[in-house]
């Protein structure tokens, strides 16, 4: 298969438009239609289904973007390779992380990292951590840290570092001040949770099943520090990292509950594609962050 012509042809679909896909690969719009359609000749199937003005991947076509997308994010691996070989003078360095971890943990290593390695434009991107997973799957980040347990066989998945978890309730809140609470007191709080896909998620919902909680009133949010707001403003309780609730602590805003069956814990985790090499900057600051 011709690689010139798949990439064009990925570049369509991307663009859903043979003209801004002429734009992005800086090619005349007619060379673009062609070599699409000398793809299809090729494959000896319609990868395009066209209406009037418009079109849409046929499946063929559907099955084709995907391996295209695999095929050039291994490219990218490959060229990341090569250039593994060259000191740590200048190049980037792509860091994915959940956001707890990306607000909390990571800010001090990168400054370490960026003080040691002046130049080395790194880089922060932050979500959740499904959408971490597929930043590394895409080989859009070098380093990946995420906040739950990813089950995903293409991945390797390590212990990186345990974190400690606090239950919050308002200061106000008719919680607050009672010792040895028993979790199962709790069934009938308002429980603050974050979004699906998140690992604090998964992670809540896992502690609050050992702990025999089944929350009868939920209130999703985007992240642990619009949940630490939510519970200043008595809207229910949570778990969430001590990290993120740390300053509220302190402040008096918010009061962690004692649980009768003592503390709770998170691990966190550092993702690796198997078959991808690692780049030198990317080695040196998973050095440094143990």
């Amino acid at each position: 298969m011709n690689l010139h012509l798949l990439r064009i042809y990925a570049a369509v679909v991307e663009q859903k438009s043979f003209s801004r896909a002429a734009e992005v690969l800086g090619v005349s719009q007619p060379a673009v239609s062609k070599a699409v359609r000398e793809l299809e000749s090729q494959l000896d199937v319609i990868l395009l289904e066209r209406g009037g003005r418009s079109f849409r991947p046929s499946e063929a076509g559907q099955m084709l973007y995907k391996y295209a997308r695999g095929i050039f994010a291994m490219e990218r691996a490959a060229v990341e390779a090569v250039q593994a070989y060259s000191e740590l003078e200048r190049g980037g360095l792509t860091i994915g992380a959940s956001s707890t971890i990306a607000a909390y943990w990571l800010p001090k290593y990168i400054a370490d990292f960026s003080q040691r390695y002046p130049g080395i434009a790194v880089r922060l991107l932050s979500g959740n951590t499904q959408r971490v997973a597929q930043w590394l799957l895409d080989c859009d980040v070098d380093v990946a840290l995420v906040e739950g347990p990813v089950e995903d066989e293409r991945l390797e998945v390590r212990p990186w570092r345990r974190e400690a978890l606090v239950v919050i309730a308002a200061k106000d809140s008719h919680l607050a001040g009672r010792k040895q609470i028993r979790a199962v007191d709790l069934a009938d709080e308002l429980w603050l949770l974050r979004e699906p896909g998140s690992g604090s998620r998964d992670v809540v919902e896992s502690e609050l099943s050992r702990l025999g909680i089944a929350p009868k009133r939920t209130l999703e949010a985007g992240s642990n520090e619009i949940i630490v707001q939510m519970a200043v403003a008595n809207l229910g309780i949570a778990i969430v990292p001590q990290v993120a609730a740390a300053d509220s602590l302190a402040l008096g805003r918010i009061t962690a509950l004692e649980l009768e069956q003592g503390a709770l814990s998170r691990e966190l985790y550092r993702l690796r594609l198997p078959r991808r090499p690692q780049s030198q900057s990317a080695l040196a600051f998973e050095a440094m962050i143990g």
